[in-house]
């Protein structure tokens, strides 16, 4: 029989380069301390994971909205703040989490779709929020307003550019 490392399905999200340090710091300033941080050791994302049982809707809203007044207040921004969220398989690795989700949240803020969706020409976005597809539907189906999201289906996901008027 096989030796399989010890894993689990949880709620991956991940914001892109550019931004350093601004999921750490929602996650320290606006109380998400329930959640798992880590960086990439590449240092070109940052992650945070959620344990399993906590309420995803409620959980991805938050940030969501957290986010976004974190971008609004952000100077400088040449581009919008791109995260992403997606529930995956995830294990200890070294000091860290990551494995599958981690793997398909990082390859979701670089997939060329999704960048040039989010990084359209004259669009006033802050903030970029990419969801995988399965997800987006689960949240869909928990009450999620589908209003704004764009499905992108070459990078099996859904998008939303917020500027910066107040998150719905």
């Amino acid at each position: 029989m096989a030796e399989y490392e010890p894993a689990v399905r949880r709620l991956c999200i991940a914001t892109a380069a550019g931004t350093p340090g601004l999921l750490a710091g929602i996650l320290q300033s606006e109380g998400f301390y329930r959640l798992y941080f880590n960086s990439d050791p590449a240092g070109d994302v940052e992650f945070a994971f959620a344990a399993p049982g906590l309420d995803e809707m409620g959980l991805v809203t938050d940030l969501i909205a957290a986010l976004h007044r974190k971008a609004m207040m952000a100077t400088g921004l040449s581009r919008p703040v791109l995260a992403g969220f997606h529930v995956g398989i995830t294990k200890v690795i070294g000091d860290g989490l990551g494995g599958a989700g981690a793997d398909r949240i990082r390859a979701l803020l670089q997939d060329p779709a999704i960048r040039t969706a989010s990084e359209r020409a004259g669009s006033p976005a802050l903030l970029a929020v990419a969801v995988t597809s399965g997800l987006f539907e689960d949240l869909r189906a928990e009450g999620l307003p589908d209003h704004g999201w764009q499905s992108i289906p070459a990078a099996g996901a859904w998008l939303k550019l917020f500027d910066s008027a107040p998150a719905e």
